[in-house]
């Protein structure tokens, strides 16, 4: 497949320099196998100028700079991506990679290898190989192969172009009716729940041929409810919720290979950072020997109760 690798940067060039850095060490962006572009939100605080010279200055190979005019806002800028690298470049899949997370050397080549495993089944949906997931290497190395369901955060995952057009009405109806001709941290809150409600009550798409077809009690609405004053209205929000609805799985493996670590942003403090679990994140420093070559659809914990996830 045709591949692109999408970064995602506004400010804070110490986290970008890490997410950078580890980027540089995945093969398949040192021999050229995947299109690297860099999306870089503009508007006061961006610090345009400075992370493209950390971008050209590193010596790690890409193929564009997006610099935009002024402040999309993360809501737009990620959205506005999917639309130019999948409807407008030609691209087969993407992967998203989010400023404030560090990726392993086996990060890539692990996940376009899921993702590849995916597109035989119609109801998968993204794919992504960081998980909050606790343990030392010796207890989660003979987990490497496991795959499971998820509703996690996106932080950085894979779709394609199938995955996309599925979901893409959604999000783009997000998009015209909340975020043009307004910041993103000013988004009607209130309106976008009622139009995340609309979306609950419609039908499920159904799939054929072969699928995962995981047993109903292993698939979590990541919405079970709506609260009015607190249910998350983002656009990673609408992303899951527009999946959901598509009959789409996302899948991540059990164990992660990147390392989340943006305690400070948009949607995380240090206190929601603890909360979330992303301090007890396992270890994830792993080789090229450790990468799986077969996936184990994993659907209940070690003591046999069915897993869960909603949206968080």
């Amino acid at each position: 497949m045709r591949t692109a690798v999408t970064t995602f940067g506004y400010g804070r060039p110490e986290y970008f320099s890490r997410m950078l850095s580890s980027l540089g060490k995945c093969p398949e962006v040192l021999d050229g196998s995947v299109d690297v572009i860099h999306y870089l939100d503009g508007g006061e605080g961006s610090q345009q100028d400075e992370l493209k010279e950390l971008i050209e200055s590193s010596g790690i190979p890409f193929t564009s700079i997006v610099l935009r005019p002024h402040n999309f806002g993360v809501g737009s800028q990620l959205i506005g991506a999917r639309r130019e690298v999948l409807d407008e470049q030609g691209y087969d899949r993407m992967v998203m990679v989010e400023n404030d997370i560090e990726l392993n050397s086996t990060y890539l080549t692990t996940l376009l290898a899921l993702s590849d495993w995916a597109e035989q089944f119609s109801d998968a949906g993204t794919v992504q190989v960081w998980n909050v997931e606790a343990g030392t290497a010796e207890e989660l190395l003979p987990h490497m192969n496991d795959v499971e369901l998820t509703n996690r955060h996106f932080v950085s995952y894979c779709l394609t172009k199938r995955v996309w057009d599925a979901i893409k009405p959604t999000l783009y109806e997000y998009e015209r009716k909340f975020l043009q001709k307004r910041p993103y941290n000013k988004r009607p809150h209130y309106r976008i729940r009622r139009f995340m409600k609309q979306v609950l009550r419609q039908s499920t798409q159904r799939h054929s041929g072969p699928m995962i077809d995981p047993p109903s009690e292993a698939v979590s609405n990541p919405f079970p409810s709506i609260p009015w004053r607190s249910a998350p209205t983002s656009q990673d929000a609408i992303t899951s919720l527009a999946l959901y609805k598509a009959g789409l799985h996302r899948l991540t493996t059990r164990v992660p290979h990147a390392f989340y670590f943006g305690v400070l942003g948009v949607h995380c403090s240090p206190e929601l950072y603890e909360t979330m679990g992303f301090n007890g994140q396992g270890h994830w420093q792993w080789a090229t020997e450790d990468i799986p070559t077969a996936y184990n659809l994993r659907y209940h914990d070690d003591d046999g109760n069915w897993l869960n996830s909603f949206y968080r």
